[in-house]
Formats: structure tokens, sequence, C-alpha cells
């Protein structure tokens, strides 16, 4: 019988938060993700792209172990996963983007003393005083508190103290490794920390980061593909080795799972593969899921269906959700919100005639379009809504961009019009292997109406005092009034969100909301965590789950 601290470890999504051993143990890299930790771990600057739950962090931390084993490199893994924290200093604060560079710097300099101690290298003790002031200086800024002391770390400063901790370790370069790097920053953050980027990186510092389509903001002088090569981490739901690698992790890491399905356990596997649309988070939760439903003697059918359903809203949830994170873009996201919802109707209707071997989850988008539904779709692929494939030419007839719609999406609200009382083999037999030429050639105008780039406006806030609106968003003062106009704090509206707004089944909301936790900030700073009581249907495992969603939420 597994204890509950196995249980969570065992159903935990994110692998920043797992141990080196648990990682190993769990992980199961395909050729292109060998192609990918080598990379990660070998020369040159590198940009790691994905939606969340991709694996990249995987890629990174993998890449981490190994450096630490093979003596081959330093490897300084650093997580930025807390920069939205500081973003309210971007409002109070005259010198806040070098207080973000110094928190950049100081994340690595504390990286690099963590390193250096698991090979049994101590800092000397000048360059230990300053990682212990980076450390002090970090927790202030991350616990909201201003800094009551100043660093002055600079990145050719940080750069010697890695090349002579690289030497004290007997090792020829340094590999850093900076997971979270570029998401809900503001512009001003993303910029600056690619600034730092490009400062530090040189022919003995490798620098490595993990970035998200859509939403990442490089400085004027860093150019992708000239500063830094860009690989795509997000596994292709359609390559030939992907339900192979996706039946090894469940054996890996659910070695239960076979003996608590039976039978279908194989079929099972396969539907929530391709349910989890090639994003591995996807695949643990809804495994997780499908265990507890079957524990509670749900039917093995209804528990798989729940569990796509479960991962449906997750995605939809985690796309709407960009609009409280950049809430400049809010029209955006409504019209991605409405892109779909055509898309999965023209999905349902386009599948009705087809057998199981012609339906489709592909959508071909002519062009010309105009260039702000390349936003619109970006935002879509940085939530893992939709994933860009290889274009369709069509001679004089045109191209279209192609794109797939995430299966989950697709097979929750029956756009494969599988009909009613379906049997979920159908669900692998549709989706397993789509044919090329099975797709809906359509245009945007068609889906959206002639008019949809219209909507396509900055959402931004008003005059607090006269209510005129803002006309651009570098605005400062009020039209009609004069009045200093200033923004909200991303941050502190994300700790004021409901904690319906989390990608949890309801059936949880419920039970916080029970317990007198309305918002996401009450849930974060309930260090007693009064929501676990007898009844509440929030063990151990999903109390830690929904600590990971709800500090993801708040989190770049």
């Amino acid at each position: 019988m597994a204890t509950n601290a196995q249980l969570v470890s065992v159903f935990e999504e994110r692998a920043e938060n797992l141990s080196e051993n648990e990682l190993i143990t769990w992980t199961v890299l395909s050729d292109v993700e060998k192609q990918i930790v080598k990379k990660l771990t070998g020369p040159g600057a590198k940009l790691i792209s994905g939606p969340r739950g991709s694996g990249k962090s995987t890629l990174l931390k993998i890449a981490f172990y190994e450096l630490l084993k093979d003596h081959a490199a330093l490897p300084v893994y650093v997580n930025f996963s807390k920069a939205l924290a500081l973003e309210p200093l971007f409002h109070t604060s005259a010198n806040a983007t070098e207080i973000f560079r110094q928190w950049v710097l100081a994340k690595i300099i504390v990286g690099l003393k963590e390193s250096c101690e698991k090979w049994g290298v101590a800092l000397p003790p000048n360059i230990d005083g300053v990682a212990e002031d980076a450390r002090k200086y970090i927790v202030g800024l991350e616990t909201g508190r201003p800094p009551t002391s100043s660093l002055a770390l600079s990145p050719s400063g940080v750069s010697d103290l890695i090349r002579l901790m690289a030497q004290q370790c007997q090792v020829g370069r340094t590999v850093l490794l900076l997971d979270d790097a570029a998401h809900a920053f503001s512009v001003l953050q993303q910029r600056e920390f690619f600034e730092v980027f490009r400062e530090l990186r040189s022919r003995e510092i490798s620098a490595k980061a993990a970035i998200y389509p859509g939403v990442t903001s490089f400085s004027p002088s860093f150019q992708v593909g000239h500063e830094a090569e860009e690989i795509q981490a997000w596994i292709r739901v359609d390559s030939d080795n992907y339900l192979a690698s996706m039946h090894q992790i469940a054996e890996k890491r659910f070695p239960e799972l076979r003996r608590k399905i039976g039978a279908p356990y194989e079929e099972v596997v396969d539907i929530l593969a391709l349910a989890s649309f090639g994003l591995p988070r996807g695949f643990v939760n809804m495994v997780s899921e499908v265990v507890d439903s079957i524990d509670l003697e749900v039917a093995v059918r209804k528990a798989v269906t729940d569990a796509i359903s479960s991962n449906s809203d997750a995605v939809a949830t985690q796309f709407s959700n960009i609009a409280d994170k950049l809430p400049r873009f809010a029209n955006y996201i409504k019209l991605g919100i409405d892109l779909e919802l055509t898309a999965r109707a023209a999905f349902r209707e386009f599948n009705r005639s087809k057998e199981l071997g012609g339906k489709t989850a592909t959508l071909g988008l002519s062009e010309p379009w105009n260039p702000e539904l390349d936003r619109v779709l970006r935002f879509m692929e940085y939530a893992g809504l939709l994933r860009r494939i290889e274009d369709l030419s069509k001679g004089v007839k045109g191209n279209y961009q192609r794109y797939m719609i995430h299966y989950a999406r697709i097979v929750s609200t029956n756009a494969l019009f599988l009909g009613k009382n379906y049997k979920i083999g159908a669900i692998s037999a549709a989706l397993r292997k789509p044919l090329a030429h099975a797709l809906i050639k359509t245009k945007p105008d068609t889906l959206l109406g002639k008019n949809y780039a219209a909507t396509c406006t900055l959402a931004l806030p008003s005059c607090p005092s006269c209510g005129s609106a803002r006309m651009t968003e570098q605005q400062k003062f009020c039209m009609n009034c004069g009045e200093e106009l200033r923004s909200a704090s991303v941050y502190l509206e994300l700790l004021k969100a409901p904690v319906k707004k989390l990608s949890i089944p309801p059936r949880k909301v419920e039970a916080l909301e029970s317990a007198g936790i309305a918002t996401v900030g009450q849930l974060l700073s309930d260090e007693n965590h009064r929501f676990r009581k007898p009844g509440s249907s929030i063990g151990p495992v999903w109390t830690k789950r929904i600590l990971n969603v709800a500090e993801e939420f708040v989190s770049v």
C-alpha cells in the first residue's frame, strides 16, 4: 500500500517539484527528446519553446542531472516562475527595471552556489557572502517586500564569478539552464531578461532558456536564430513513436494502472495519450483522475470520458486566463474563444458523414488574413489549444496554414460526431492516424465574420477619475481631465481572483468555498490547509495539486 507521500509524488505533474530519482525513474525520452537534451547539455545558446505541460522543465532538469553526473560542464539550474510577484514594483518603483535585473542575476548566483555544493566545492568566503546577500534579496522580493539593501551585480561580474567557480570545479565551461524564463512577465521584464541572457552568453557560458509561444517579447538587440537557436519541445501527437512513449510513461509511473483498469488497459492508455495532445502533464493529470474514479468504483468508460472532459476544461480555462494575466489582450482572447467554438462546429458538421478513419481535427485557414489574427493564433498555441503543423499549398487555389485543435476539446464536445453511445475505442480509431488530406479548408472570414479584425483592439483601462477611454497603451495622463493614468498590478489582481478561475474540477472549487476559501490569495496564504477536512473530497494528493495550480496561476 502506497503512503500518502508516495501518492503525492506519483501524481505530481510538474517536473520542477520532483526529486532527481523520481524524475529519472519516471521519465521516458523519445529519440527527438534525447536530441534536445543533447543540445541543452552542449555549447551554444538555445531557447526551448512549447506550451505549459509540454515537458520543457523535464528536459531542462534531465540536462541538469546529466551534466552533474558526467562532470562535462558546470550546470546551473534556475527557475524564474515567481517573476510575476515582482510585477507590482513596476507600478510603484522608479528603478523597477534595475531591481528586476538584480533579481535575475541574484537567482543565477544562488543557483551557482547550489550546483557547486552538489559537487562538494565550496565558494570562497567573499563569493559566499555575495550569494547569501543574493538569497536574502530574492526572498524579500518574492514575498512582496521591497529590498532593504541593494545589490550591485552586473552580467559581466556574474560571468566572472561563473568562470571562477567553473575553474574551481575543474571544468572548462558552464551551462545555464533558465526555466520559466519568459511568459507573463511584463514586456519590460521580458526585454530586460533577454538583454541579461545575451550579455551572459560566451564561449565558456552557454545559456539555455525555456520560453512560451505567443507571449514572449525579446529585446530590440536580441534576434532569435542569430542570438540563440529555438528548439520545439512539444511532441507531435501523430508522430510514429508517440503512443509507445506514452505507454512507457504509464508503465513506469503507474505500475498499478494495468491491474486497476483490466482488459481495456491498452485502449485506455491510447485514448488518454491522444487526448493529452502531446502534453505529458495533461496525460499524467488524466491518468490520476481515472485512478481516482476507479477507486470510487466508477465504470472505466465514464472514468475515461470524465477525465478527458476535465482536461478539456483545463485547457479552455488556461486560455481564457490569459486575459487575466495580460488584460490588454482580453479582446484577442475573446476572438480566440469564438474561433475555437466555430471551428468545433465546423468539425462536427464535416465529421457527421465520415467513417472513423476519415474524421479530422485539422483546420486549414486560407491565406492571406489580417495580421492581428496571427497574435490570436499564437496565444491559442501558447495555451496548447491548437498547434500549427505543415502548410498546405494548393497552387493557384492558394495556401493554407494547417492547425490541429486540441484532441480533448474535440472529443469532449463530440466534434468527432461519434454518436451518443459510442465505444471508447472509437476515439483512438478516429484520432490515431488521421489522413493527411482530411481537413476543413476555410477562410477566417467564414469562421469569424468579415469584420473580425475590428475587434482586435487593446483593452486599455479607462481614466479612474472621469472614465474617459485611454487612447494608447503609452498614454500617461487623461486627455479629458488631466488625471495621471496608472495600470493596476496584474499580480495583485490575480491574487483577488475567485478560486473558480483555477483549472480544477467544480467539486473541488465547492469544497474550497465551503471551507471559506474564496480567492486565490486566500488559498495561497492558508498555511494550515483548513480546506482539508473530513468529507471535503480533498485529500493529500488533491491538496498538492490544487496548490500547484494556484501557484502556477499567479506565476509566469
